[in-house]
């Protein structure tokens, strides 16, 4: 019988996940599955939680993106001492866009019958990331940055007003000022670059971009067939900073001069100068960054085709 244990991330009022747990914990009654219930307050209680908690059973987060990614670190570290553990989330305003990558509907009271109906794991797709500097390791679903965009979501964090703009155009005006302002100060830095046992040496870079496309898939995928992609731009000045926008807009920046675009699934990157980053929205200390990164797959527990065709059109 599946048994399943859930992490609440309680103090994070932007996902409101307790209210969100309301809405789903009657499907889970109703079925009589076996569940616990773990709130997190930190994110450095998961460790322990799962450690002690998650043998034989599917984890379940509900709270923010940064949640199912550190407990997926975890797991997949513990996997060592047991196989891996399947996990699965309840969307919330931090995960949606995850959950319609992969086919898992945003509306929880959709999501939760996907999970309680499926029998076996989906595999999704996700990047790693090993820092050989400082021995640290992030797992990101979406995108990972160095120099100017991270430069540009730290201005933007920072901000104090940054928390209190509801209205779409006033949150792309302060996007706007953070990367007019990081175009002013982000000084350029040098990138080592390893592919496929090649060097590739740039000068004068502004940003470093890093893209996983995550989709779910029924079976193990080799990591050759679920690259990920980078882009290398260089040699940025106010004026070609407009012209890459434009270009971005029109999906034309792979032709630009200026824009290097690499597709492989092990990379290894280093910058020679203190720079700051970020992955998935989460900010990373300003630092010197010596990077082994490389595409996997991991377990999660739902059934994409569980739905039916009034409910995929809602959902």
């Amino acid at each position: 019988m599946k048994k399943f244990l859930f992490l609440i991330e309680t103090q994070n009022k932007t996902t409101d996940a307790m209210t969100i747990w309301q809405t789903v914990k009657p499907f889970f009654e109703q079925e009589n599955i076996s569940y616990q219930i773990k709130n997190v307050i930190r994110l450095d209680q998961i460790n322990q939680l799962l450690e002690n908690n998650s043998k034989d059973k599917i984890i379940v987060t509900i709270g923010s993106l940064n949640l199912l990614l550190q407990s997926i670190l975890i797991l997949d570290t513990l996997k060592v001492k047991h196989s891996a553990q399947p996990i699965s989330f309840i969307p919330t305003k931090e995960t949606k866009s995850l959950a319609k990558s992969i086919g898992l509907a945003e509306d929880p009271s959709l999501a939760v019958k996907q999970i309680i109906a499926a029998f076996q794991p989906v595999f999704v797709n996700l990047g790693q990331i090993e820092e050989m500097n400082h021995r640290g390791r992030w797992i990101f679903s979406h995108d990972f940055s160095l120099g100017l965009g991270a430069y540009a979501a730290n201005v933007v964090k920072d901000t104090s007003l940054a928390g209190h703009l509801k209205p779409v155009p006033l949150k792309k005006s302060l996007n706007l000022y953070g990367r007019l302002t990081a175009i002013i100060d982000q000084e350029p830095f040098n990138v080592t670059l390893r592919l496929n046992r090649k060097y590739f040496f740039f000068k004068h870079v502004f940003a470093v971009k890093l893209s996983n496309q995550p989709s779910s898939a029924d079976n193990p995928m080799d990591a050759a067939d679920i690259p990920l992609q980078l882009e290398i731009i260089t040699s940025l000045n106010f004026f070609t900073f407009i012209l890459y926008e434009i270009s971005r807009r029109l999906k034309l920046t792979p032709y630009l001069p200026f824009s290097h675009y690499f597709t492989d699934s092990q990379i290894q990157l280093t910058t020679n100068s203190l720079e700051f980053g970020e992955f998935d929205g989460q900010q990373l200390r300003n630092q010197f960054y010596d990077l082994m990164i490389k595409s996997f797959q991991y377990p999660f527990w739902f059934d994409p085709d569980n739905l039916s065709l009034a409910e995929s059109l809602w959902a």
